[in-house]
């Protein structure tokens, strides 16, 4: 018997929202750990973005930023 990876595109949207989700986690738990102030827009900002790249590069920002705002400069506000 063989078995296989879920490769549904169904399974893979799932991993890829709960991967997602974590990530954001992730920032906001990087961001109240520095004591920053994060705002309900910023929060809902971070936990509705679906791109793990880009929470990655937010994550990398929170590092070292001033203010939770901060590691939104320079995008669009949809992003």
């Amino acid at each position: 018997m063989r078995t296989y990876r879920y490769q549904s595109e169904y399974a893979q949207m799932l991993r890829a929202e709960g991967e997602a989700k974590g990530e954001a986690r992730i920032l906001l738990r990087i961001l109240e750990g520095r004591r920053l102030c994060v705002s309900e827009e910023a929060r809902r900002r971070i936990m509705s973005c679906t791109d793990t790249a880009l929470l990655e590069a937010w994550a990398d920002r929170a590092l070292v930023v001033g203010s939770a705002e901060e590691i939104f400069e320079g995008e669009a506000p949809g992003s």
